[in-house]
């Protein structure tokens, strides 16, 4: 599955798209409607640690709990980004992101934030390969368009096992 942008009078939307192979090519089913696309520009480069005034990131990743580093982490992005939480309602607690009540997702770092992408991340469970469920994990936050720092990724995947 992968997003698709269709842009309707001048207006861009996204949807979710799965590909199905067929005797003549592959061929395009949207599974679901995300929402209309914002491409907010990077305004403030912000140090993930220095805005949450972070010290030393061992104590924070294992005080902090995983619901609250993800968030901790898209609140970041959409500081970053200068996304105004005025214009837009941003739950992070519930993955919603909406605006006047219709879905919106941000198209930010090569991914879009949206409620489903945001749930995918709060709701990320390890399935026992260590190699692969990195690979997702790491996947889940470029989709989301959050760029981790390294550091808090390693920690927020050392609690995933630790769950296990």
């Amino acid at each position: 599955m992968f997003f698709r942008i269709k842009k309707i009078k001048g207006r861009e939307y996204a949807y979710i798209v799965e590909n199905s192979w067929k005797r003549n090519g592959s061929r395009q089913k949207v599974k679901g409607y995300i929402g209309r696309v914002y491409m907010p520009n990077l305004k403030h480069d912000v140090n993930f640690f220095k805005h949450f005034n972070i010290e030393d990131a061992e104590p924070y990743l294992q005080s902090g709990d995983f619901a609250k580093i993800i968030n901790d982490l898209a609140e970041w992005e959409i500081l970053r980004h200068g996304i105004s939480k005025d214009e837009f309602l941003i739950d992070l607690a519930n993955a919603r992101i909406e605006k006047n009540g219709k879905k919106v997702a941000f198209h930010i770092n090569d991914g879009f934030m949206c409620s489903l992408t945001l749930r995918n991340l709060l709701e990320f469970r390890a399935e026992g390969d260590e190699e692969n469920d990195g690979y997702r994990f790491a996947r889940a936050f470029v989709e989301a368009g959050i760029k981790v720092p390294q550091e808090v990724f390693i920690g927020l995947f050392g609690k995933l096992y630790r769950e296990l």
